[in-house]
């Protein structure tokens, strides 16, 4: 085996080596939030997309267009409509969109830590602010410590009350409001003296637990508005966190029977990007490595390889025309032959073929003899005359089978060229 073909089998046999280990080694998972269709890391929403998409009955798709646009476009059919931000929520003129679509009857849920003073000033409510911070989340895991409890209390009927449990970091943001809204669906258990500080209260209190608001719905003319103040937990994994979905589902319900749009207009910019391959490669481990060993391996090579070698040029000798000696073969044998008829007969048939496809005339139809003979002649610029006793003098010849001399051969083939060349 030649050396370069040696050089290829390590590089192949590297290269799978370093992959088997890139992906024995601990997947390790990124903690920031995206909320991305294409992020299958815990706050990413790929698998929180799919499992909505074949969940909800009357269908759940995606869309990067604003309240504004939406506004613009949803004239007649309502539908709910979804977004989810960490802090990105919505501007004075997406307020203004959202509450005209709501009052056509439009259910729409706003998930976010922090939402716009203009909402708040309408809706009349606050929100306390939460930073979140991934070694804080860790750091809390690793500890052992009790989760807060989020207590659903929405729609008794349908859904009795009940607790469900998350890390602090993931739902430390509530509302706070002067009046209670028309429906509070879920609260959280708080300490009053956290509850005082972020209220502002002046008062002292015991160090009591109070429920403070983390989602609540205001009915807004004929549709809805929903607030919801735990963005974290509409990702990856909220949904795969135990029995915590039912929390989502739960709150997704209450757009009722109608189809799901969720925007990722309010997301951040490198969120939005779509995931391209290469793009799916770099955002992996083992295959951005991969990746990288692959283009190193080419490199290397094309620089083993870049050498110049000796090669034997070959002789590439120029292709003979036979098509001059064909027709000598053939002008031979009906020389030989003296068989002038048969020669003038094919002249007469590539000749009634050229006047058929050039000027559309068939000098095979004897009844249209006149109008083919003046055709010809217009065409040609020839004696309309000379040319209907040319035709008519050699049809007998062609039909006929009659016998003819070299001489009158050649004069009819050469008034045949000479008609075409005219045309």
């Amino acid at each position: 085996m030649k050396g370069s073909h040696w050089f290829i089998v390590g590089i192949v046999i590297f290269l799978l080596l370093m992959f088997a280990i890139e992906c024995r080694l601990p997947k390790k998972f990124v903690w920031n939030p995206t909320f991305s269709h294409y992020d299958k890391q815990p706050f990413g929403c790929a698998v929180f997309d799919s499992l909505l998409s074949a969940s909800l009955p009357m269908g759940y798709s995606l869309s990067r267009e604003t309240f504004y646009q939406m506004e613009q476009k949803d004239t007649v059919s309502c539908r709910g409509i979804l977004a989810i931000a960490n802090n990105r929520m919505p501007s004075e003129v997406d307020v203004d969109a959202l509450l005209k679509m709501a009052e056509r009857g439009n259910k729409i849920m706003l998930v976010s830590t922090w939402f716009s003073n203009k909402l708040e000033d309408t809706l009349k409510f606050r929100n306390s602010y939460s930073y979140f911070s991934p070694v804080a989340l860790k750091k809390y895991a690793t500890s052992l410590l009790m989760k807060d409890s989020l207590c659903w209390i929405g729609d008794s009927v349908v859904y009795p009350r009940q607790n469900f449990y998350f890390y602090p970091q993931l739902c430390s943001s509530y509302f706070l409001t002067d009046s209670l809204p028309a429906k509070v669906l879920a609260v959280k258990n708080i300490s009053v003296n956290e509850f005082r500080y972020e209220a502002d209260v002046d008062s002292a209190f015991s160090d009591t637990v109070t429920h403070v608001p983390v989602a609540m719905s205001y009915q807004w003319g004929k549709g809805e508005i929903i607030l919801a103040s735990t963005p974290l937990l509409f990702t990856n994994y909220g949904v795969l966190d135990g029995n915590n979905a039912t929390y989502l589902f739960r709150l997704l319900s209450q757009m009722g029977e109608l189809s799901i749009v969720r925007t990722e207009a309010y997301m951040e910019q490198t969120a939005q990007v779509q995931m391209s391959p290469f793009r799916y490669f770099l955002s992996q481990r083992p295959l951005r490595w991969a990746l990288y060993l692959t283009m190193l391996a080419i490199l290397l090579f094309m620089l083993f390889t870049a050498r110049r070698r000796q090669r034997a040029i070959p002789v590439i000798r120029k292709p003979e025309n036979k098509s001059l000696e064909f027709a000598e073969l053939i002008g031979t044998l009906y020389f030989q032959k003296k068989d002038h008829v048969d020669l003038v007969r094919k002249k007469y048939m590539y000749f009634a073929e050229e006047l058929r496809r050039e000027i559309q005339v068939d000098i095979e139809e004897v009844a249209d003899d006149e109008r083919s003979f003046s055709r010809i002649a217009l065409k040609t610029g020839m004696n309309e005359e000379e040319i209907g006793v040319f035709i008519r003098t050699v049809r007998p010849v062609i039909y006929g089978g009659c016998d003819i001399s070299v001489e009158q051969m050649k004069r009819y083939i050469d008034k045949m060229n000479e008609i075409i060349s005219h045309i």
